[in-house]
């Protein structure tokens, strides 16, 4: 199974979406902040120009141009002074105040913004603010202040929303990313035991972390369920077996009493005949037995255990050399291709079984005429071994419904068989891990069994 990505995994989605969330709710407190501090100076701002306005107004009822003038010039001369101040004539003209010059175009009421050099110190120009009143026929009067210091706690502000934004992003992002990889891993735990136990290694359970989260509650839950599967997959199989071997027993018997009756020289044809096709009837019901209990021990995986290194190559030559009279007989051509040593770990008895029964089906089906291929060869992805014949095939949407047990197509049914071959087959490719296909031979069919690491 391919391994999960973690940031395709649910819990990094959803730790992104509610970093998100929480990303977008910081920038907006914070924005709102923001607009609460600038709106704060700015009102600060206009408070300070208005109280000095209000406050040099009151000097200009009190004492007239000369007292105005006289103020302007003492608070002007201030060096502690952020405030800019000027008096000017009804020409621009700078009668009194810090600034050298009028602002150029700012000879109106109301508020105004422009830029001068700084109060203190020489440098760039600096962006001001500043309430501009005319003075009667004499002059214009402007009270203002210098925005710096504000402007740069504004920035400050900017900065700081800017890094505790980017911090959360990092600080979130990486949580989401150690939340998905921690849960990824153990989802990716349990993906492998589920593979294991699906490729026949029923006793295996799925690994329990110990923290006690719905994740662990699933998991215990989820090999209980197993623990019960493999209790009634044990009943059941035990029931088979003992059922199949019980059976046997007496039949074998049956069959052994046939072939004394069949060998009595006094026996009637009619009696023989009777007798030769109950004897066909025992052996038929015999293998049923035999395929049922093959197919048991290889679902019970216990024969894995004994697995060996297998040449299907060589196994191939010897199963083709075993049914070569039988497919001149019925005037097929049968032939082994493939490349030697192809090696795969296993249970040489059941892989002859598997093939012999793969190669008899062929044989059986195929018209006269027709051929019979088995290969066996290595592949980059392990050992391949494959069987196809010229015969009828079978159906694409019949394919998966042939591996069941007893299972028989209705153009079959005339033929002898029990319809288990291919379930033995099934179930011998499970046991080594080996995927099993059915494919379209173009005409007949085309059996494969990829046996990886082979």
């Amino acid at each position: 199974m391919r391994r999960i990505s973690f940031h395709r995994t649910t819990t990094f989605r959803l730790a992104a979406f509610y970093l998100a969330l929480f990303t977008l709710s910081v920038t907006a407190v914070l924005g709102v902040v923001y607009w609460f501090t600038a709106g704060f100076i700015t009102r600060q701002t206009e408070e300070t120009v208005l109280r000095e306005v209000a406050e040099l107004r009151d000097a200009w009822d009190a004492g007239g141009r000369i007292g105005l003038l006289r103020v302007v010039s003492d608070r002007a001369g201030d060096p502690r002074t952020d405030m800019i101040y000027a008096v000017a004539s009804p020409n621009l003209d700078i009668l009194a105040g810090n600034l050298s010059r009028w602002p150029a175009d700012k000879a109106v009421g109301g508020w105004t913004a422009f830029e001068i050099r700084s109060l203190r110190e020489p440098g760039p120009r600096r962006p001001a603010v500043a309430v501009v009143l005319e003075l009667g026929k004499t002059g214009w009067l402007l009270v203002g202040h210098e925005m710096t210091e504000r402007y740069l706690l504004r920035k400050q502000v900017l900065s700081g929303l800017f890094w505790a934004v980017s911090l959360a992003l990092v600080v979130g992002l990486s949580g989401a990313v150690l939340m998905a990889r921690r849960v990824a891993f153990r989802i990716e735990g349990i993906n492998q035991a589920v593979d294991r136990i699906a490729a026949g290694a029923f006793t295996d359970r799925m690994p329990v972390s110990g923290s006690g989260d719905e994740i662990d509650r699933l998991v215990a839950n989820m090999n209980r369920m197993l623990d019960e599967i493999a209790r009634l997959m044990l009943s059941m199989r035990t029931v088979t077996d003992n059922v199949a071997h019980d059976l046997r027993t007496p039949l074998s018997r049956l069959r052994a009493r046939l072939e004394l009756a069949l060998i009595e020289p006094d026996l009637a044809p009619s009696q023989r005949q009777t007798l030769e096709a109950a004897l066909a009837e025992i052996d038929r019901l015999l293998g049923v037995f035999g395929a049922i209990l093959t197919i048991a021990a290889a679902e019970s995986g216990r024969q894995r255990a004994d697995f060996e290194p297998v040449d299907l190559s060589a196994l191939a030559a010897e199963v083709a050399e075993l049914y070569e009279p039988v497919a001149e007989e019925r005037d097929l051509r049968l032939t082994v291709s493939g490349t030697p040593g192809a090696m795969v770990r296993g249970s040489r008895q059941l892989l002859a079984q598997l093939l012999t029964n793969l190669v008899e089906n062929a044989v059986k089906y195929t018209p006269a005429g027709g051929s019979v291929v088995v290969r066996a060869e290595r592949s980059p992805a392990g050992a391949v071994l494959s069987v196809a014949d010229t015969g009828p095939g079978i159906p694409a949407d019949q394919r998966d419904r042939v591996l069941e047990r007893f299972v028989r197509l209705e153009e079959h049914r005339g033929t002898p068989g029990h319809g288990l071959g291919l379930s033995l087959v099934a179930a011998v490719a499970r046991l080594h891990g080996a995927e099993l296909r059915l494919d379209d031979n173009a005409p007949g069919l085309k059996v494969s069994l990829l046996f990886p690491g082979g």
